[in-house]
């Protein structure tokens, strides 16, 4: 997220007409924007679809399928299906399958996360027939073939080492590890390296079998397409999926937060890259929409941005001069059912007083949030997340995945103008309401990688949590 820079007191007058008048105009764009639909096929499968006036259009599948969904055995095998999907049918081959999409200008893309599996494509609107055509034959006909499973198999584990080297995501993952250990959303998409070299061509089908049920899928499609449309072809090539399952009906698993910390000393890191974070909510949970709020207000830095005292963030004013910090990024991660509320961060890591200073600061503008935080100051962080949403819309490739995700995470799907409204619901008051019931005096996951020698101590760390109530 960049945040918008305003200069002037966050108190002055004009601060105040630039908010007033930058939520306006957020407020006309996203109440005119076309609104999205919702229906549902016999056999379970949700439609979800925002038109637009566009030459082109994104349509996809998004399903409840992730490492969230697996067990220590089978850590990975998502990913690995997502990756065999490509793999040839019974009807085209791989390199059938590249050719078709190349004629008609499309791509198919994918991923998958802890908790869904999306594969999408960005196609002209005169070729959205031929694209689901096509996202149907992959989703319901791929071989698997064994020789293509093996050298799959090789490119994923190649993909794990890489993925070493993005020390912002090893961070995150070993978070999740340490926060959710012992349940299902401590495992990392990618999986393990012992899990991915035993992953047999039965796992890999019985996986599918299981969640690549019409029942746990969402077709959603933005751009060019009609409702009713994309609602004719995914009843077309998706209508007669069935639901029967022959084994166990797929489910989330129990989640439970652990306060606990993880850190992976290695000092040819050149920094201190961390992360500490409380259980946050639910996409659909009450709090969610404050708490984004809150994190909004904390915002984000790096060394790039000029110090100035007229940042959006009271946090960035202050941390800006500090040699030891070299970026921070406020975060506050949604699930079905649980979420993470915390702060990224990178330091130069050497000196523990320092690298304590710095984390207290952000545990003091969290006490700032929970007890103190202004309306002036949370008007200015919400029209900075309308401004997100602004941004949201531009693109059908966005709009056809927030709208799945909304689907997934709560069978619902809100309007432009229904989220604008609630948005602007939120004062001050909801702002600290949130924050003292999931953040003041709530255990603390911490992860640190690199030179973590200089880590500030856990019990000091828990203990910044509860401190400002003496």
């Amino acid at each position: 997220m960049a945040l918008r820079f305003i200069s002037g007191s966050a108190n002055s007058g004009p601060m105040r007409a630039a908010v007033r008048s930058f939520s306006a105009a957020a407020r006309e764009v996203l109440q005119n924007a076309p609104e999205s639909e919702v229906s549902t096929l016999k056999n379970g499968l949700r439609v979800a679809s925002q038109p637009t006036a566009s030459g082109t259009a994104t349509v996809g599948v998004w399903i409840d399928s992730g490492s969230r969904y697996e067990n220590d055995g089978n850590n990975g095998v998502a990913t690995f299906l997502e990756h065999m999907i490509y793999k040839g049918t019974g009807k085209r081959t791989q390199a059938q399958l590249e050719s078709e999409l190349g004629k008609i200008g499309a791509s198919l893309n994918s991923f998958t996360s802890r908790e869904h599996t999306a594969y999408y494509a960005q196609c002209p609107t005169s070729e959205v027939e031929k694209t689901v055509d096509i996202l149907a034959d992959v989703l319901r006909n791929s071989k698997f073939d064994d020789a293509a499973i093996e050298a799959e198999r090789n490119v994923l584990l190649r993909k794990m080492q890489e993925a070493e080297e993005n020390i912002q995501e090893v961070v995150f993952d070993n978070m999740h590890a340490a926060a959710f250990q012992g349940t299902p959303l401590a495992r990392s998409p990618l999986g393990t390296t012992e899990a991915i070299k035993e992953i047999t061509r039965r796992d890999i089908t019985e996986f599918a079998e299981d969640h690549y049920k019409p029942v746990r899928m969402v077709i959603s499609g933005a751009g060019g397409v009609s409702h009713e449309q994309l609602t004719q072809l995914a009843e077309k090539y998706f209508g007669d999926l069935p639901n029967e399952y022959e084994r166990k009906v797929p489910t989330v698993g129990g989640i439970r937060f652990t306060g606990s910390e993880y850190r992976y000393r290695n000092d040819n890191i050149p920094h201190m890259y961390g992360a500490l974070a409380v259980e946050g909510v639910g996409l659909g949970h009450p709090d969610s929409l404050p708490l984004q709020v809150a994190s909004t207000l904390v915002g984000q830095w790096d060394v790039t941005h000029a110090a100035s005292t007229n940042a959006p963030s009271r946090l960035a004013q202050k941390v800006s001069t500090d040699p030891e910090l070299f970026s921070y990024e406020s975060f506050s991660l949604n699930y079905k059912d649980t979420g993470l509320f915390g702060i990224y961060f990178v330091l130069a890591g050497s000196a523990l007083e320092d690298a304590t200073t710095i984390v207290r600061r952000f545990q003091r503008e969290w006490k700032h949030l929970t007890s103190g935080v202004t309306d002036v100051e949370v008007d200015r962080a919400k029209a900075q997340l309308k401004t997100i949403l602004f941004r949201s819309m531009e693109g059908t490739t966005a709009k056809a995945d927030s709208n799945a995700r909304q689907v997934l995470y709560s069978g619902k799907l809100k309007t432009g103008s229904e989220l604008i409204q609630e948005i602007d619901r939120i004062d001050a008051a909801a702002v600290r309401e949130a924050m003292s019931r999931n953040v003041y005096d709530r255990d603390i996951v911490c992860a640190g990688v690199g030179r973590t020698e200089a880590w500030p101590n856990y019990s000091h760390l828990r203990y910044g949590m509860s401190w400002w109530r003496l």
